[in-house]
């Protein structure tokens, strides 16, 4: 593999690259050529078209790469080529079609496929995949297939655009038997797309795959401080028979008000203090800004809840190994139970995560903040000085 620009890209493609961290295949191109023919002198391949595939850096290169290793049918008699690149975004970070289209005039491919994690959104309607068959261009967006069965979302979309636009018009691709369902025109422009199948609205189901994007259960490393403080705090409620006696005479109810009081207040600080909250002009709109904001709700809550799952199980284990069952009857002159030492880990992991909220002083600042899509889109896509 080597390193290349496509030709026709422009330089905002690639722009606040080196301050990255590095990604896999980051700026690199892969090639994959169709097998010989049988029918073919040895030596020779039938190729019928040439196929450019552009993906954003992350998850959404990870599942090209998965997918072109599959072997999918479509490549056959198809010179596929594959480059990871920053993908061009607009002012307000709406996915900047026009220099995408452009791409797809000068690549000098028969079809360029574009896919990316940004999601994208007619009026209220998502969009899992946009065509242009004037420019045969297609844009997938990882986002709007989900949170589930991604690859085979994926996989289907690419090979709905690579058979559709070999022809000139969706008309067309419908009378030679492409199967193109839940097509729907947009006013004013010459592209169109295919919502999402999906069991939840789309823009839900689109939330959904931007949290997805997210990973958040593979987060938990950048959130050590949060752990270390509600560790320390857990620790406290091990060793002080204050918290043993408050934790077996509260009622699971007031047990259970502390635990969601705790977990909202850690998201909600995490939030606010690294400022994840999306404003409509940073991310393409209100409706776009509400679905940005319900992802990182989800997301932090996702991985918040996992820490205190983590914290909880860790505080009970501790708890039935250095409390002893006759010390608590006698401190609390109660009969020793399981239920007892489940409440003190119960009551202890619940304060931790209030006491998690000073522990996140002590994260990275950066690596918080690329817990979610919006933030990771504005640290990878620098306006430069064109944009400002």
């Amino acid at each position: 593999m080597s390193e290349r620009t496509p030709k026709g890209v422009s330089e905002r493609g690639t722009e606040g690259q080196q301050d990255e961290p590095d990604t896999e295949n980051q700026g690199q191109s892969e090639e994959y050529r169709p097998e010989p023919d049988d029918g073919a002198p040895t030596g020779e391949r039938r190729v019928e078209r040439t196929v450019a595939i552009y993906s954003d850096p992350g998850r959404a290169s990870l599942l090209v790469r998965k997918l072109l290793e599959d072997d999918p049918s479509w490549r056959e008699n198809s010179e596929v080529t594959h480059q990871q690149i920053l993908l061009p975004l607009q002012e307000d970070g709406i996915l900047d079609l026009e220099e995408i289209q452009r791409w797809a005039r000068e690549d000098g491919s028969d079809i360029t496929v574009v896919v990316t994690e940004i999601p994208r959104v007619n009026g209220s309607r998502a969009k899992a995949m946009e065509m242009d068959f004037e420019s045969h261009l297609a844009v997938i967006s990882v986002a709007a297939l989900g949170p589930v069965a991604v690859m085979r979302g994926l996989r289907r979309e690419v090979s709905r655009a690579v058979d559709a636009l070999m022809y000139e018009s969706l008309d067309e691709a419908r009378a030679h038997g492409c199967p193109l369902a839940r097509v729907e025109t947009q006013e004013d422009t010459r592209t169109v797309y295919i919502a999402p199948g999906r069991p939840f609205p789309g823009r839900t189901w689109m939330a959904l795959g931007m949290v997805a994007n997210n990973e958040p259960l593979l987060s938990l490393p950048r959130l050590s401080g949060v752990f270390a403080a509600g560790c320390a705090t857990g620790a406290f409620g091990i060793f002080y028979d204050s918290i043993w006696d408050m934790a077996i005479h509260l009622p699971g109810w007031r047990l259970a008000i502390i635990t969601v009081s705790g977990i909202l207040f850690l998201t909600m600080w995490l939030m606010l203090r690294n400022r994840l909250w999306d404003h409509p002009a940073s991310v393409g709109g209100k409706r776009l800004a509400v679905v940005y904001n319900a992802s990182t709700v989800i997301s932090l809550l996702v991985s918040v809840i996992s820490l205190y799952v983590v914290l909880y199980l860790g505080v009970l284990v501790i708890s039935l190994v250095l409390i002893e069952p006759g010390y608590m009857a006698e401190s609390l002159e109660v009969e020793p139970a399981f239920s007892n030492y489940r409440d003190i880990a119960w009551l202890a992991a619940s304060l931790g995560t209030f006491a998690g909220a000073i522990g996140s002083n002590f994260d990275d600042d950066s690596d918080l903040r690329n817990l979610t899509q919006g933030t990771r889109e504005r640290q990878r896509y620098p306006r430069d000085e064109e944009q400002r």
